[in-house]
């Protein structure tokens, strides 16, 4: 009687341990990570911009947009290193529909964050004096210098515009020399402007 109650008893033990050891149940998860290049371009500011020509002194030197608001702030997010062009149409008359010429407005670049002008970036308009005239067809404005890969903390920058001041290689006649000359006439004239990030 004592040998059979110990049999149960091993017999209850080991299905009681057997149930134990199968009391889970495993299951597989495939797990795919994909990398797929980001460039990604952001206005972050100044993305109209609207310069009033009302004083003498404006019509004869132009416009600094450092003076009048003129400036748009950018950031540059990208897994490779990149390049970024600039370009836009000649800027047409909203009343009388005639068009003044894009070089009339100029853009210079200033980089706020980690990657400097110079280093990561390369940039051949940095100072007032010097701007890019805006071109009609897309040209370089930065250019991956070091490599310049990065988010906004590391691409961020100003890009300062100014129209009719004749620098670097805008259009050298003044606003006012224009319009007596009939190049075009007073009206209000938009364009777009076109900034294209691309992989370099």
């Amino acid at each position: 009687l004592i040998m059979r109650k110990l049999l149960i008893l091993m017999i209850a033990v080991f299905t009681l341990s057997a149930t134990t050891m199968n009391a889970q149940d495993v299951e597989n998860v495939d797990l795919t990570v994909i990398l797929q290049d980001v460039l990604d371009l952001n206005v972050t500011s100044g993305a109209a911009l609207t310069f009033t020509f009302d004083t003498p002194i404006e019509w004869t030197n132009g416009i600094d947009g450092d003076v009048e608001g003129g400036t748009t702030t950018i950031t540059c997010d990208a897994t490779q290193d990149w390049d970024l062009t600039i370009d836009a149409p000649d800027l047409t008359g909203v009343g009388f529909g005639g068009t003044m010429l894009a070089d009339n407005i100029g853009v210079w670049c200033e980089a706020t964050v980690n990657h400097a002008i110079g280093t990561e970036v390369t940039c051949a308009y940095t100072a007032f004096a010097s701007p890019l005239a805006l071109p009609n067809a897309a040209t370089m404005l930065i250019e991956n210098g070091s490599g310049n890969a990065g988010n906004a903390t590391d691409n961020a920058f100003t890009l300062h515009w100014e129209v009719g001041t004749m620098q670097g290689g805008m259009n050298a006649t003044n606003m006012l020399d224009h319009v007596a000359a009939g190049t075009f006439v007073i009206d209000t004239y938009t364009t777009t402007v076109n900034l294209t990030l691309q992989a370099d």
